[in-house]
């Protein structure tokens, strides 16, 4: 029998896109986020055309398009002295997959995901919800929430991240590892962009344990700004502490002039940084009645651009399944079956690209394989078989 109320923990890009296809295919769903307010920070994302097709089966895909960032070419820079070591066509990927990298405002991705969630149910939407245990037998999965909900379905999908509860309350628990490398992150209005920024808007710079990233958004009105480095240690928690400008243009003194006078231009206050996690594969995303999906199922390091894809694929393949099986493990276990390969391969892909580009490797740093070199390119979650 077909499940009738499905509850989905975490509001994210992953969770959204799950509870928008499964109201597609006409599912009661219940979406619980611990934030205190449904949003997402001011960051950018990087959707494939794997992502797109997906957004474009929601129905978003063209907003998406309408509102992200345009360039012609991703430069990959050598970080000294700025000659590039790679240029990657833009328009010779929309010539073979009828679109390319779109360069989004996370939140508006997250906001396009979030009213048409709304569009469809207005009330399935749960605020200030954290997940504080769950149990489950033979008629369902009882969710309980530290404000002292308590919440009944008969499937639960776990959608809330890498330091997922979900993960930790039908696995062992399992703390996520520091992997050594910290990242700073920051949004610059178009007013602040130099003259080479506007010429070439998408652009990566790599160098021995670092690597430097910007990319335009919304229109070319923002330009998201990343710097990941590797680093002995790290303490705090979060992905959004700030940090000063001074302590980024140390950790980058010996880039090339064109990446120090952009992060000088980071207006005061709008610098973050954060500690990169990681954990290892799991063998099984599945335990009963719950399953998981992105990062909470498989996290994935920022170096492919791949992160926001796997979990938008995710969602959109498990909405699949259910509209395609009726019992919950047949649904659980045809979802692993087609995901479970393929988000192993890219978290691990990921390590591997970051070690190239940061020079892990005998031959030093180079631009490695990208994801559309990977083939990651090629796959449509919306017609691959279940």
């Amino acid at each position: 029998m077909k499940p009738r109320q499905v509850l989905i923990v975490g509001a994210g890009l992953g969770g959204l896109t799950a509870a928008l296809t499964l109201q597609r295919f006409g599912f009661k769903v219940s979406v619980y986020e611990q934030a205190a307010a449904i949003g997402e920070i001011g960051a950018g994302v990087v959707i494939g055309p794997n992502g797109q097709r997906a957004l474009d089966f929601l129905g978003i895909g063209q907003y998406v398009r309408d509102n992200a960032g345009a360039a012609n070419c991703t430069y990959i820079n050598h970080y000294a002295t700025g000659e590039t070591l790679r240029a990657l066509s833009l328009e010779a990927t929309f010539e073979k997959y009828g679109m390319a990298n779109l360069f989004s405002y996370r939140a508006d991705l997250h906001a396009a995901l979030y009213q048409g969630v709304l569009a469809k149910d207005p009330d399935c939407v749960h605020a200030a919800h954290k997940l504080a245990d769950l149990t489950q037998d033979e008629a369902g999965v009882t969710a309980r929430f530290a404000n002292g909900v308590v919440v009944c379905g008969d499937a639960l999908i776990g959608a809330d991240g890498n330091a997922s509860t979900v993960r930790a309350s039908v696995f062992a628990p399992e703390e996520p590892k520091f992997t050594g490398q910290v990242a700073f992150r920051a949004v610059v209005p178009a007013e602040r962009w130099s003259p080479d920024m506007k010429e070439r808007p998408c652009a990566s710079y790599i160098g021995p344990r670092r690597v430097f990233l910007h990319y335009p958004m919304r229109r070319n009105t923002l330009m998201n700004v990343i710097g990941v480095g590797r680093a002995e240690r790290w303490e705090a928690e979060g992905w959004a502490i700030p940090a000063q400008i001074s302590e980024f243009v140390e950790h980058y003194a010996d880039f090339h002039p064109t990446v120090l006078n952009l992060i000088q231009s980071i207006p005061p206050d709008c610098l973050f940084k954060w500690g990169l996690r990681d954990r290892e594969p799991l063998k099984d995303w599945t335990r009963g009645r719950v399953t998981m999906l992105g990062d909470a199922a498989h996290p994935v390091l920022p170096f492919l651009g791949q992160g926001a894809n796997m979990a938008i694929e995710d969602g959109l393949v498990l909405g699949r399944c259910f509209e395609k099986f009726a019992g919950i493990n047949e649904v659980f276990s045809r979802y692993e079956a087609a995901r479970k390969e393929r988000g192993t391969n890219v978290q691990l892909w990921s390590r591997e690209e970051a070690d190239a580009m940061q020079g892990n490797t005998p031959k030093g740093f180079h631009p490695g394989r990208t994801a559309e070199d990977r083939g990651l390119f090629d796959y449509d979650p919306v017609n691959v078989p279940i």
